[in-house]
C-alpha cells in the first residue's frame, strides 16, 4: 500500500515531488495485490516502472524458503538506465530514525524487528535505541547513482536470496559508508507489518486515510504485507488512501462496474453456486427455497452442494428435485463422501476453476439468510 510522501507528523525530510520519483516494483503476474498497488500509485500521481511484468519467476519459493535474487537481477539492470541522474529519488517497493554516518544517507531501507534470513548476523547490526534493528529488502528509497553503485555488486543467482545481499552489504561498514546507508527504524517512510500489526492503525482525515504508528508516532507511506500479514494488508487496503473516506465515503465502490443492463438472458455471465452445509442448521428446509427465489436466469446457474450432517439428508433430499429442475446443472456431495469441509469448498473452486465457460463462483454457507433476490445480480455488477 502506499501513503502520501508529502511530510505531515514524523515525516521528517523534504519533500519528493513526484515527478522527481521513480517508484520500481516487481511483478511476474497482474495479481489483485498488484492492481491495488498501481491504484494508490496513480492516486498520488507517481511513476511506477514494473520490473519482470509477463516473465517467468526464477527466484525460488520465498514464501518457504530464502530466494529472491531475479529481483536484484532485474533492478541492476534498470538502475544502469539512471545512474547519472543525480537528481533522481528511487524507491523500490517488494510487490506485493537511523544510524547516521558523517553525511546525510543516500540510501534508507526499511526496517524490522526480525533479522533474516540468518539469525547470526544479529549481532553485526548497529546497536539502535529506540526503533526496529534489523533490515528488510521489501523496500527501500535514495537516489538512483546510490541505488546503482549497491546493486552493481549482484553477481548471484536468480534463485539466490536478496535480503541476504542487501544485509550483508550494510552490516559492511566500509560499504555503509560508501553508498551512505540507513535503516528506518521508526518507520517514518516504510512500515513493515510482519511483528508489528498491533503498532498500526487507521488515522481517519476528512478526504483521506493514512497509517499511523502508534509505537513511533509516524506516518509511514509504505505499508508492506511481509510475512503471514496479507490478511491484514487486505483489510489496510480498504481504506487506504481514499478506498473510504468519511467525506466521499467508498472510493472505489463505482470503479470498474459490470454494466448487465441491457444484456439479454443468454448472455448473462455464468455463475457456479457453491452451497455448503457444514454442520446442523436452523430452518435448512427455508435456506434451501430460498435458493430457488433469485433474480438472474436458472440457465445461466449452477449448483454446488456440499451436505457434511446425515441429519440433514432428508432436508436436503425433501428439496433436491426442485433444485435440479432449476439449476442449469447441479453436483450434490453428501456425508457419505467424508469430505472435510476444507476439501469442500477446494473441490467447488476448482470445478468453476476447470470450466471455461464458469465467469464467477458464489459460495453460500447454509446459516445465511439471504432474503434479497437480486443479491447475486448487484455483486455481479460491483465486479470485485
Amino acid at each position: 500500500l502506499l501513503g502520501s510522501s508529502t511530510g505531515g507528523r514524523g515525516g521528517g525530510g523534504a519533500r519528493v515531488e513526484p515527478n522527481n520519483l521513480l517508484l520500481i516494483t516487481a511483478a511476474t503476474e497482474q495479481t489483485e495485490g498488484y492492481e491495488r498497488f498501481l491504484r494508490t500509485a496513480r492516486y498520488f500521481n507517481y511513476t511506477v516502472k514494473t520490473l519482470g511484468l509477463g516473465e517467468e519467476w526464477r527466484g525460488g519459493d520465498v514464501a518457504r524458503t530464502v530466494g529472491g535474487g531475479q529481483k536484484v537481477r532485474w533492478l541492476k539492470e534498470e538502475m544502469a538506465k539512471h545512474a547519472e541522474q543525480e537528481e533522481l529519488v528511487v524507491m523500490f517497493v517488494d510487490r506485493y530514525g537511523g544510524v547516521p554516518g558523517p553525511r546525510p544517507p543516500r540510501v534508507v531501507s526499511s526496517a524490522e524487528g526480525f533479522c533474516g534470513p540468518e539469525w547470526g548476523l544479529a549481532g553485526r547490526y548497529p546497536p539502535v535505541s529506540t526503533g526496529k534493528r534489523f533490515l528488510n529488502s521489501g523496500g527501500f528509497i535514495g537516489f538512483a547513482p546510490a541505488i546503482h553503485g549497491v546493486v552493481q555488486l549482484w553477481k548471484y543467482q536468480d534463485d539466490d536470496d536478496d535480503q541476504l545481499f542487501y544485509t550483508r552489504i550494510y552490516l559492511d561498514p566500509g560499504l555503509r559508508e560508501k553508498f551512505g546507508l540507513a535503516l528506518d527504524h521508526k518507520s517514518k517512510i516504510f512500515q513493515n507489518l510482519n511483528g508489528a500489526i498491533d503498532e498500526v492503525v487507521l488515522k481517519f482525515e476528512r478526504s483521506r486515510v493514512r497509517a499511523r504508528n502508534v509505537a513511533y508516532d509516524t506516518l509511514p507511506v509504505i505499508i508492506h504485507g511481509n510475512g503471514p500479514t496479507k490478511l491484514q494488508l487486505n483489510y489496510l487496503g480498504n481504506y487506504i488512501p481514499n478506498r473510504w473516506t468519511y467525506e466521499g465515503g467508498c472510493g472505489g465502490c463505482d470503479q470498474g462496474l459490470l454494466d448487465l443492463s441491457g444484456t439479454p438472458e443468454e448472455a448473462l455471465p455464468r455463475v457456479l453456486v457453491g452451497v455448503f452445509v457444514e454442520q446442523p442448521t436452523p430452518f435448512l428446509p427455508q435456506f434451501l427455497q430460498r435458493l430457488l427465489g433469485w433474480a438472474y436466469p436458472y440457465a445461466r446457474l449452477s449448483l454446488f452442494l456440499h451436505n457434511r450432517e446425515v441429519f440433514h439428508e432428508p432436508h436436503v433430499q425433501g428439496a433436491w428435485e426442485q433444485l435440479r429442475g432449476a439449476f442449469a446443472s447441479v453436483r450434490l456431495v453428501g456425508p457419505e463422501e467424508e469430505l472435510s469441509q476444507g476439501e469442500a469448498r477446494d473441490m467447488a473452486m476448482d470445478i468453476c476453476r476447470q470450466d471455461p465457460d464458469c465467469d464467477f463462483y458464489f459460495s453460500l454457507d447454509a446459516d445465511v439468510a439471504l432474503t434479497n433476490p437480486g443479491t447475486l445480480r448487484a455483486l455481479i455488477r460491483q465486479n470485485q
